[in-house]
């Protein structure tokens, strides 16, 4: 395992004639902007490139796959470089992992400050706002000419994972980044319509039955909700289109930290968020899970009532450590 360069990656990736893309699963803009982005710019160049996924792309995000998704596993055997987009450890690509490994070379590329370098060549900046900037960077050191729609992918990428440049990790370098995608012409009014202005009336009604199952505790500095498969029969609505709940109940005035609690199969997938000082990747990491201090996340193996204990308890703790 070797931490690298973006021009190692960047080099490897234009010696290959055939590349596998890896976005982590339940992906979100970051991931499939950023994939997408970079399948474009390997096509362009004549390179046989897919993003391969095991799951339905949602709704909100459909847009940046231009063609490029498959979940074929056996579309390009043995490829010459398989590439994780936006994934901190194996786990996030658990399904396809096999494929995976069968790369020549595997590479990651990632801002995860959890991130355990998996692969053979991994590029990891942990003070970058979304993998969509080490993405653009990326195909900045390719000298690849910057399209309008690779760009409108990348913007994608970018806005969803810095909350449309509101969260503290947005930076001067997000904006410099934006401000060049924004002179390829693309369309940045169809992405806000696209991502923020797309739902079902499905997931309109699983966002009532999400929110009417909240419970604030730790005095409401913190709430957490529940996704049942019953919910989801009564809405009629996807795990999919779960996606940004937990944002949203982390917008409620003196909330720190969010927590939305999946019913999957037999297991529990936890989304935790927090609003200033709390640091949802340190419980995350108590789990087995990772993410970001600010936006984290892991899976427990339990009943839905014993997990929301577990879950409740810890939050709890890290409310009383920021007392101190």
């Amino acid at each position: 395992m070797k931490n690298c360069s973006l021009k190692e990656i960047g080099n490897g990736l234009l010696e290959a004639k055939t590349v596998l893309l890896f976005p982590h699963v339940q992906m979100d803009g970051d991931a499939l902007g950023s994939a997408s982005a970079i399948c474009r710019a390997l096509r362009t160049m004549g390179k046989q490139a897919y993003i391969l996924i095991n799951e339905v792309v949602p709704a909100n995000i459909m847009f940046l796959d231009d063609g490029f998704c498959t979940t074929d596993m056996d579309i390009l055997p043995n490829p010459d470089v398989c590439l994780a987009v936006d994934c901190s450890d194996i786990s996030r690509i658990e399904g396809r992992k096999t494929v995976f490994f069968q790369g020549t070379v595997t590479m990651c590329i990632d801002h995860h400050v959890t991130n355990e370098a998996f692969a053979d060549l991994n590029f990891v900046d942990r003070h970058a706002a979304s993998t969509g900037e080490i993405s653009y960077r990326l195909l900045q050191q390719m000298e690849y000419p910057m399209d309008a729609l690779s760009a409108q992918a990348l913007y994608a990428a970018m806005a969803t994972d810095t909350g449309n440049f509101m969260y503290t990790n947005t930076t001067r370098e997000t904006h410099l980044i934006a401000a060049a995608l924004f002179e390829t012409g693309m369309d940045h009014g169809k992405i806000g319509v696209e991502i923020y202005q797309n739902s079902r009336p499905e997931k309109v009604k699983l966002t009532a039955l999400c929110f009417a199952s909240m419970e604030f505790v730790g005095e409401g500095k913190a709430n957490i909700a529940l996704i049942t498969q019953d919910m989801l029969k009564q809405a009629g609505a996807s795990m999919e289109e779960t996606e940004g709940l937990v944002e949203q109940m982390r917008n409620i005035s003196g909330i720190e930290i969010s927590c939305i609690m999946k019913e999957d199969d037999d297991r529990i997938k936890v989304s935790m968020r927090s609003k200033t000082n709390g640091d949802v990747a340190s419980i995350a990491r108590n789990f087995g899970g990772g993410g970001h201090k600010k936006a984290a996340g892991f899976t427990l193996e339990v009943p839905m009532e014993e997990a929301k204990v577990l879950v409740k308890n810890a939050i709890l703790q890290q409310l009383k450590s920021l007392e101190g």
